[in-house]
């Protein structure tokens, strides 16, 4: 039996590699949310609790009270709806980048009676795709930044209440930058960063958890057409995020947590096509900040409900906006479910996102009152051998 559900995972986790062809979503800049169901469904307020392998992307150090080998293999479909109301004579354009499904495959390994253990992950934690056609004069007309992730983090318990981990991250990634005068695609087969992460159960109710990843800088390197032409390139910084989160359980049937974030967004100045000429594009971004609260009430043992709140900061400022980066605040609800079937742990969850209109009045082509919406329905399955 063991081997055969070996075997399920293991194909699971080969298509999860293949369906991680470019895909889109949009957050507070860009980075992706609903990495996890047992996270979306509250609020991906999981810092302190991070008790699936999907830990590895919230914090690692929770691998240290996952014992023996875990697998798992998480997915999300998502749904949005982003336009921008502009002058009559400009009417109402759509982006028509939808966002796609994001998909992760997870794993860890704390051998029993070890103090030690290590955790593996494969995912997309930073993705853009915004194409806004002939709006704007063109000059905006597309921009795409897919980053394919993998980590690899060891785990240390200093006690039965305290863990750390360290851990490498390595980013292969592809992009285009096209406007109406300049067409450009490129792509960077590695880049590095590096995170650090702690869990402490400072009494057996409550956690508390923390986590600091450090960006990368990527550098697109490709082709260009038009007013730029040849060999060109374009910088992407990923940002540094902070993550620290307390949790506690009253009664044994209800688990709290409110988590906060911040993401240094402000190091990407712009997404110029660099060549033996230049085409511009200024950014003007902010570090953003987040918070995230959510509640499981546990109906039956390994049977839960969950409910969330998340509201994430825009890192596009209105001065100087650029609708490549077409973010706005976000006030996301959330709700799910897990248990166990089969000896599988299945979770699911539903996410609505509202964002407030925005409107930018900077006497440039990106001018009007942006609205979006957003859904998302995430599944993670997961299984300890």
């Amino acid at each position: 039996m063991k081997r055969s559900w070996m075997m399920v995972l293991i194909l699971a986790g080969a298509l999860t590699v293949l369906w991680l062809a470019p895909q889109q979503a949009r957050a507070s800049g860009y980075a992706a949310q609903d990495i996890s169901a047992s996270a979306a469904g509250v609020g991906n307020a999981f810092t302190a609790t991070a008790d699936d392998p999907t830990a590895m992307h919230y914090n690692p150090a929770g691998i240290a009270w996952q014992p023996g080998l875990n697998l798992a293999f998480s997915g999300a479909m998502r749904f949005e709806n982003l336009s921008v109301q502009q002058s009559a004579a400009r009417g109402t354009p759509f982006n028509s980048r939808k966002p796609g499904s994001l998909a992760g495959v997870y794993g860890s390994w704390m051998p029993a009676g070890s103090d030690w253990g290590i955790g593996l992950s494969i995912d997309r934690p930073f993705t853009l795709n915004t194409g806004w056609g002939t709006a704007f004069g063109g000059a905006a007309q597309r921009t795409t930044i897919d980053t394919l992730h993998g980590g690899m983090n060891v785990v240390y318990a200093l006690s039965s209440s305290l863990a750390v981990s360290l851990g490498g991250d390595l980013y292969s990634a592809q992009g285009d930058v096209d406007s109406a005068t300049t067409v450009f695609s490129g792509k960077d087969r590695a880049s590095f960063g590096g995170n650090v992460s702690m869990m402490w159960h400072p009494r057996p109710a409550w956690s508390v958890g923390a986590m600091l990843r450090s960006g990368s800088t990527i550098k697109l390197n490709g082709t260009a057409t038009g007013a730029v032409s040849g060999n060109a390139s374009v910088k992407v910084k990923l940002p540094d995020v902070a993550r620290v989160g307390v949790m506690h359980v009253f009664n044994d049937k209800y688990r709290i947590e409110l988590d906060t974030s911040w993401t240094r967004w402000s190091t990407q100045k712009n997404f110029n096509v660099q060549g033996t000429t230049v085409e511009l594009n200024a950014l003007n971004l902010r570090d953003s900040f987040g918070v995230m609260t959510g509640l499981s009430w546990f109906w039956r043992e390994n049977t839960a409900f969950r409910f969330g709140y998340a509201f994430d900061q825009a890192a596009a400022r209105d001065g100087g906006f650029n609708a490549r980066i077409a973010d706005s605040n976000a006030h996301r609800f959330s709700l799910g479910a897990g248990g166990d079937i089969f000896e599988v742990h299945i979770d699911l969850a539903y996410v609505y996102s509202f964002y407030p209109k925005r409107t930018i009045s900077n006497g440039t082509a990106f001018d009007g009152t942006y609205r979006n919406r957003r859904q998302s329905l995430a599944l993670t399955v997961a299984k300890q051998f």
